[in-house]
């Protein structure tokens, strides 16, 4: 039993066997009788016989070898349905489009609803005769042929469908409300009719070629390039929902396609370089929204380069910015941290990405060759000095100096940044500026993960002399106390090892008898303890706590060693001149000016200058400034005594330079003994990756040049060769 609904009537075919086929319509032609039924079905009307009979006529004309007749029957009756069809759209042409494609889309329901009836009244042709002839069409798909071929016929009106369902589509693209459903049928004819593959696609997709490169072309100078993004993305889902509800899947990729390269790919270099705004901005969702599509065009190189570009622009800016030196770490701090978010946010961690980071802050902080290192020094000073303070505005204190090595790890320039950071951190550790020695511990250790144990070798080391100065005085306070006649001075000394602290500048001065007792004393107990050793005295380093007596009460003055002599000295006198101090400290004339005028000219003024001034002059006269105030108990004069000058900092570098020429030899020595003979170029290329500064080409010449007066080199014909 087999069942097929046509125009709304249900058709009920029993398969009869073929002694029955000869009893139906009998002395009636059974090809007249088809011929009949087909045109009662396509003009929708009764069929001279019931269905049961027409099979029965299809199965006895098969039987009997008619089956190309009838093949060709049915052929002929399609076609004079099909050309009556086209005829009627030839008629309407001249209607609007949607009027015409609805027009086109009932005709087509109509037609292939009836074309449906006939195919099963022909169903035995298409089991017994088409299915045994190869290349012969089946009455369904022959009926469509024809009509196909009619269209074809017709260019007009095949061209006015097209161009019908190329106006809606364009109409919805352009934000007009249209008849899905009616689109989606006449895209099913034309698939069904074969037409929409083969020419109508490419139509459809030159359109939206069309379409989208003057949308591109209008767009990308009006809108910013957020906002362009945000329509291109848009425009992209449009299309997806498009062909999920009529266009078919068939044309989802070229269409996804046609909007990267109308929107995206022709307008690159526009959208690159409107990037560099949306860096600037650190707009991370719209940085996502252009990886994406860059990733989709394969434009990731591009994105990259400008990502490693901006990078090395706007932190060279900040590095180079001379004005605001001071703020420089804390900025490119903050500038790493937001570049980070969007490596991360944005870029989805892509390790291309991730090096172009890496390269352009290695090019932006060794702009300026040196300083960098420098500075990111004194910003560890200042953090470890605040300790838990920093932390608690910043992050946690790991997580501040990890930031803060992370740029180090960038700087070229290594052995710099450990020349200031040991000067700092002694100065840090001989004042007793530092938060916590567990900070320095930490900060010490990161370090040495970073750069190696012999880096930081000396650092660990003054550290140690420090907890080692603790247990000594402890020792000698219990040595102290068990002398009957042991001084009532309260002294504490670090003894530091000379080979880990930087070298200052010794300054002869004379002490008072109670501090050179004191030095005396401990003198004779650490040598007792410690034989062979020698002591030297550093008084430039000391600090001292003195406590005087204001009109305003009791203060306690936080001093360094000549400061406190100095004001000593006041105990006996009332005034006393420049000549007068200098004859009873015995200091050198600079350190003493400037030592006065940390005590009479900075911000505390505890002594008074005549005549008044802001230089100290050999005829000045000096007392006690006797309406000294301050809100504080205990007071902390200003020490420019151990202040980093930018003379100190010059006498740094200069030693850093001194240091470098001495590693440059070494390695120019140790290469050549490995190598023998060696061409210029290949020695530069292992001096790079042997030092951990860079070296510029004069001075690899200056160096060679002293090497070979020193005979360890002759020069050749292709280079240098090493003389044993």
């Amino acid at each position: 039993m087999a069942t097929a609904a046509a125009s709304g009537r249900r058709l009920v075919v029993k398969l009869r066997s073929r002694q029955d086929t000869g009893r139906a319509a009998q002395g009636q032609p059974h090809q007249a009788q088809l011929k009949e039924a087909i045109s009662a079905i396509y003009a929708s009307s009764r069929t001279p016989c019931t269905l049961e009979e027409l099979f029965s006529a299809v199965e006895s004309e098969v039987a009997a070898q008619q089956g190309s007749a009838l093949h060709a029957l049915v052929a002929d009756e399609c076609q004079r349905k099909a050309a009556a069809e086209a005829a009627a759209l030839a008629s309407a042409v001249a209607l609007d489009s949607t009027a015409f494609l609805q027009h086109v889309v009932n005709l087509w329901e109509a037609y292939s609803s009836q074309l449906s009836l006939i195919r099963q009244v022909f169903l035995y042709l298409d089991r017994a005769y088409v299915v045994n002839h190869p290349g012969t069409l089946s009455v369904f798909q022959l009926g469509l042929r024809q009509l196909r071929c009619q269209l074809e016929a017709l260019p007009h009106v095949h061209h006015r469908i097209v161009e019908s369902l190329l106006q809606l589509v364009e109409a919805e693209r352009s934000g007009e409300a249209v008849n899905r459903y009616l689109l989606k049928q006449a895209v099913d004819m034309l698939s069904n009719l074969r037409l929409y593959e083969d020419g109508v696609q490419e139509t459809l997709l030159a359109s939206a070629t069309q379409y989208y490169s003057r949308e591109g072309s209008a767009l990308i100078n009006e809108l910013e390039l957020a906002p362009y993004l945000l329509h291109c993305e848009r425009r992209l889902g449009e299309e997806y929902e498009r062909c999920e509800a009529y266009l078919g899947q068939a044309v989802r990729k070229p269409l996804k396609e046609i909007v990267d390269r109308c929107l995206l790919e022709a307008h690159l270099s526009t959208i690159l370089e409107g990037s560099r705004q949306l860096l600037a901005g650190c707009q991370e969702q719209d940085l996502a929204r252009l990886y994406t599509m860059c990733a989709r065009i394969r434009a990731l190189q591009g994105l990259r380069l400008v990502f490693r570009d901006y990078i090395r622009a706007t932190g060279s800016a900040v590095v180079t910015d001379q004005h605001k030196e001071d703020e420089m770490v804390a900025r490119m701090l903050l500038f790493r941290k937001n570049m980070l978010s969007v490596l991360h946010d944005s870029f989805a961690s892509h390790a291309d990405f991730a090096q172009a980071l890496k390269e352009g802050f290695e090019a932006c902080l060794n702009a300026r060759v040196d300083k960098p290192a420098e500075l990111i020094a004194r910003y560890l000073d200042s953090i470890l000095r605040r300790g838990s303070k920093a932390a608690a505005q910043e992050g946690s204190l790991e997580d501040v100096l990890d930031a803060a090595l992370a740029l180090f790890r960038y700087v070229q320039g290594k052995d710099v940044f450990e020349a200031f950071y040991k000067r700092i951190l002694s100065r840090r550790l001989l004042m007793g500026r530092s938060a916590s020695m567990d900070a320095e511990k930490l900060c010490i250790s990161k370090i040495k993960a970073e750069c190696g144990a012999q880096f930081t070798n000396q650092l660990e080391g003054m550290l140690k002399d420090i907890e080692v100065s603790g247990d000594i005085m402890a020792g000698f306070k219990q040595y102290n106390a068990a002398r009957p006649a042991s001084g009532t001075l309260d002294m504490s000394v670090l003894v530091l090892t000379s080979g880990f602290w930087p070298s200052y500048r010794t300054f002869d001065c004379l002490l008072p008898t109670e501090l050179l007792q004191a030095q005396q004393d401990f003198a004779d107990y650490y040598l007792s303890k410690h034989g062979g050793r020698k002591l030297a005295w550093h008084s430039a380093s000391s600090n001292c706590l003195v406590r005087a007596q204001f009109a305003s009460g009791v203060k306690e003055l936080q001093a360094s060693l000549h400061q406190a002599i100095i004001l000593l000295l006041f105990n006996e006198h009332e005034q006393l001149s420049f000549a007068d101090i200098q004859a009873a400290v015995r200091l050198e004339e600079a350190e003493l000016r400037r030592t006065l005028a940390s005590l009479s000219i900075a911000k505390e003024r505890v002594l008074l200058k005549e005549p008044a001034g802001s230089e100290v002059a050999r005829t000045d006269v000096f007392k006690v400034n006797p309406g000294y105030t301050s809100r504080m108990f205990r007071v902390k004069v200003n020490n420019l005594q151990m202040h980093d000058s930018d003379e100190d900092s010059k006498k740094t570098n200069e030693q850093v330079l001194q240091d470098r020429f001495h590693q440059i030899d070494a390695a120019i020595v140790r290469i050549m003994k490995m190598r023998k003979t060696l061409s210029h170029n290949l020695l530069l290329t292992e001096l790079a990756s042997q030092l951990r500064f860079p070296v510029g080409q004069s001075d690899v010449k200056k160096r060679v040049e002293s090497l070979i007066d020193r005979e360890y080199l002759q020069r050749t014909e292709h280079g240098y060769e090493y003389l044993a």
